[in-house]
C-alpha cells in the first residue's frame, strides 16, 4: 500500500516555504500531488518574494517526487497573454474549480491499495470529496502531530515563525480520517522523524 501527499491549494506550501521547512514534507518519502495553479503560484511568487528560491530548491531537489496535476482552470491560466491574466484572476472560484477537479482527478486515478494524506489551508477543502481513501488535514494539525511526535518543538512556536513572516494559519485543528484507511492509527505512522 503506498501513500501520496496531496496538496490542493497552496496554502500549506506558502506557510512551510516562509519559514524554510518544507523539509517536514520531505520525511514522507512519498510522491506529492500539487495542481497545476498551486505550482505556478508558489515558483512564480511575488516578485522579490523571498520564498522565491525557497520553492524553486526544493521543486529541483524533489524532482519527480513533485508530481503536478493538470486542471482546465491552470491549463486555461498558461494559454492566456500575461497582459490578460488579471483577468482571468478575477474568475469567480477559480482556485476552488481548480480544486474540484483535482478531487475528482484524484478519486478517478488513486490505486485502490493507495491511500492519501491531503494538507491544506482553504476551508472550501473540508466539504469537498476526494475519495474513500483520503485523510484531510489542516495545516495546523499537521503541525500539532509534528509536536506530539516530538518532530517540532512546538505546533505554537512554528505558527508564531510564521506570523513573523507575515503569514497567518488559521488554528483550525480539522481531521478528516479516510473512511477506507488501513492504517490502524493515522497518518503519523508513515512520517519519519527525523531531525526537527
Amino acid at each position: 500500500m503506498a501513500l501520496e501527499i496531496v496538496i490542493p491549494d497552496s496554502g500549506p506550501l506558502m506557510s512551510l516555504g516562509r519559514v524554510n521547512r518544507l523539509d517536514l514534507l520531505d520525511r514522507f518519502a512519498c510522491p506529492i500531488l500539487i495542481t497545476d495553479m498551486v505550482a505556478d503560484e508558489v515558483l512564480r511568487g511575488m516578485p522579490g518574494a523571498p520564498d522565491a528560491s525557497v520553492f524553486k530548491e526544493w521543486f529541483d531537489r524533489r524532482g519527480n517526487q513533485i508530481q503536478t496535476v493538470e486542471t482546465s482552470i491552470g491549463i486555461l491560466w498558461r494559454a492566456v497573454p500575461p497582459e490578460q491574466k488579471d483577468l482571468l484572476r478575477r474568475i469567480k472560484d477559480a482556485g476552488e474549480t481548480s480544486i474540484w477537479q483535482f478531487a475528482n482527478t484524484l478519486e478517478r486515478t488513486m490505486s485502490p491499495s493507495d491511500e492519501a494524506l491531503l494538507l491544506f489551508e482553504d476551508s472550501a477543502v473540508k466539504k469537498m470529496d476526494f475519495g474513500p481513501k483520503v485523510t484531510k488535514v489542516t495545516t495546523w494539525s499537521f503541525f500539532l502531530g509534528l509536536e506530539r511526535m516530538g518532530v517540532i518543538p512546538s505546533a505554537d512556536g512554528l505558527i508564531a515563525e510564521i506570523a513573523d513572516q507575515k503569514r497567518v494559519i488559521v488554528r483550525d485543528p480539522f481531521e478528516s480520517r479516510a473512511p477506507e484507511s488501513d492504517l490502524s492509527t493515522d497518518w503519523t505512522e508513515r512520517y519519519r522523524p527525523g531531525d526537527s
